[in-house]
């Protein structure tokens, strides 16, 4: 019988806002699959969390119930590949100048961008990198995974071309 190989770990990162000890505080669930491995929650005004490998997670029903009652529930995360931690030894970056994500389906079911002025819909975007700050999201390394190694063409696509 052939041994089923264990799906890689990952995390899902959201604010939490459930009442108890870890109100608005940030959840990062370590999930394999989809079953959940542990939980940590992590005060923003001490850490800053380094999302790397992101998916803007929505689920976009669940959401639009949210928005349609106006009370909360679990419906939309950053999936991420790893996160660090920022404190002490790897401390905080500024986010002066980054843009901002928005997610509150309270208010829209959608995840949102600050520059675009709800025009657009970002469920489901890659990142290379996000990074918080107390409790919003940042964009810091924005990328289309898909596009990964654009700067490295094969010399013989570009034989006839004149640079």
């Amino acid at each position: 019988m052939k041994k089923l190989k264990p799906k890689p770990l990952h995390a899902e990162v959201r604010f939490h806002l459930l009442s108890g000890k870890n109100y608005m505080h940030w959840q990062v669930k370590v999930m394999q699959g989809s079953e959940k491995v542990d939980a940590y929650y992590y005060n923003p005004a001490e850490y800053q969390l380094e999302m790397r490998g992101c998916r803007l997670v929505n689920k976009v029903n669940r959401a639009k119930k949210v928005h349609a009652a106006g009370v909360h529930n679990v419906s939309g995360w950053v999936r991420c590949e790893e996160v660090m931690l920022r404190k002490d030894f790897y401390p905080s970056l500024p986010v002066d100048s980054l843009e901002k994500l928005y997610y509150n389906p309270v208010r829209d079911p959608y995840w949102r961008r600050e520059s675009d002025a709800n025009e657009f819909i970002w469920d489901d975007t890659e990142y290379g990198t996000l990074i918080t700050g107390g409790k919003q999201v940042y964009i810091l390394d924005e990328y289309d995974s898909s596009f990964n190694d654009l700067d490295e063409i094969d010399p013989k696509y570009i034989k006839g071309f004149k640079v």
